[in-house]
């Protein structure tokens, strides 16, 4: 799978509906996934890339650890496409990422993410001081 890059700007429909933008679901394949992510935003997996995730999940072993992936495990819906492409954000995931109308879908090299607009405008402005030095790029 190529890398997933770049930023969209989307509205929820009436119904909570929107499209994963053309560019990104050719790469994702048919199959996909809704996760929450630590950050709040929902992350958008393929096939692909949710299997390890769920193999690590599969093998823990202490209290801790099933604690931590029952929550996880809880938060992962699969993605119900209709015939025209386009996919609802439930309820209880809007809720926890706060999405209301405007959303932003990021692709994050291997996954999406998806953000209430003005959420990640206020992340980004936040991060953008520091992200080429945490990550050794410049």
């Amino acid at each position: 799978m190529k890398a997933l890059l770049g930023t969209y700007e989307h509205q929820l429909d009436a119904k909570n509906r929107i499209r994963i933008p053309a560019k990104f679901r050719k790469e994702m394949g048919d199959e996909l996934f809704f996760m929450l992510r630590p950050s709040g935003c929902i992350g958008v997996y393929s096939r692909e890339g949710i299997d390890p995730l769920l193999e690590k999940l599969n093998n823990v072993t202490t209290k801790e650890e099933l604690e931590a992936a029952r929550i996880i495990y809880r938060s992962i819906q699969p993605v119900e496409e209709d015939t025209q492409g386009r996919i609802v954000l439930s309820a209880s995931l809007r809720a926890a990422a706060k999405i209301e109308r405007d959303v932003v879908t990021v692709g994050m090299g291997r996954y999406l993410e998806i953000w209430p607009a003005d959420r990640c405008a206020d992340e980004d402005a936040a991060a953008r001081e520091n992200a080429f030095a945490l990550l050794g790029a410049f």
